[in-house]
């Protein structure tokens, strides 16, 4: 019979139609009488719905209905539905007057004639539609891409680190003179001295070309050393 919301964590309120409100109405005012005066939830409800036009709680009704079952009056009952333009609306304004006149006419009207109007509220209440989505359906769709846009950054920013990753030229260990200087001495291939030689610094290379008496890897350090050279 109304649109359901939530207020913080936990703790939901209604959006009522103009019928909805005619009923909390009458069945509020009818056991307004009978509230302790040392209650303090009521002048909250007023403060709310009459003066402010807000929502109403799920702990007024609560409330409302504790006070009826002591008087063995009927349980005030609302179902989730579908709203139209009034439950829609969040015009405030427009909605506090309204209930005041609301309650207004409800207090001035003769038994009869406020049976008469809770009863044909009460039977519009059942003709409501259903909710077209009902909010906990709502609240976990909400939940559901929210984790789903979770993953999704999850999987991109995987992605990009994998790119930079590939993309990262890969560090190549340099060797020291002395260690290079003993390699080349081992080293008989062509291939392989040139694989030693690209793994020194320029002025490495140059260190290297002092302790070498092979003129041509003398000569080939010292490319290396003049490669590595900005120009």
């Amino acid at each position: 019979m109304a649109r359901k919301w939530e207020i913080t964590s936990g703790q939901f309120a209604w959006n009522f139609e103009e019928c909805e409100e005619l009923v909390l109405i009458a069945g509020y005012e009818e056991i307004k009488p009978y509230i302790p005066p040392d209650q303090a939830w009521f002048v909250e409800f007023e403060n709310h719905f009459y003066q402010h036009g807000n929502g109403v709680a799920f702990r007024f009704i609560d409330e409302v209905n504790a006070v009826r079952r002591r008087q063995v009056l009927e349980k005030l009952e609302f179902r989730e539905t579908d709203v139209y333009d009034y439950g829609r609306s969040t015009n405030k304004l427009m909605k506090s007057e309204r209930r005041q006149r609301v309650r207004e006419e409800v207090a001035t009207a003769s038994v009869d004639v406020r049976l008469r109007m809770v009863a044909h509220a009460a039977a519009e209440m059942t003709r409501l539609p259903q909710p077209h989505i009902p909010y906990e359906q709502y609240k976990a769709n909400k939940r559901r891409y929210a984790d789903e846009s979770d993953l999704s950054r999850e999987e991109v920013g995987r992605r990009v680190r994998a790119h930079q990753q590939s993309a990262a030229p890969v560090a190549r260990l340099q060797l020291s003179p002395d260690k290079a200087v003993k390699m080349l001495m081992f080293a008989r291939d062509p291939g392989l001295r040139s694989e030693i030689i690209d793994r020194l610094s320029g002025d490495d290379a140059l260190a290297a070309a002092e302790q070498i008496e092979d003129a041509d890897l003398r000569d080939a350090l010292v490319r290396r050393s003049l490669a590595a050279l900005v120009p």
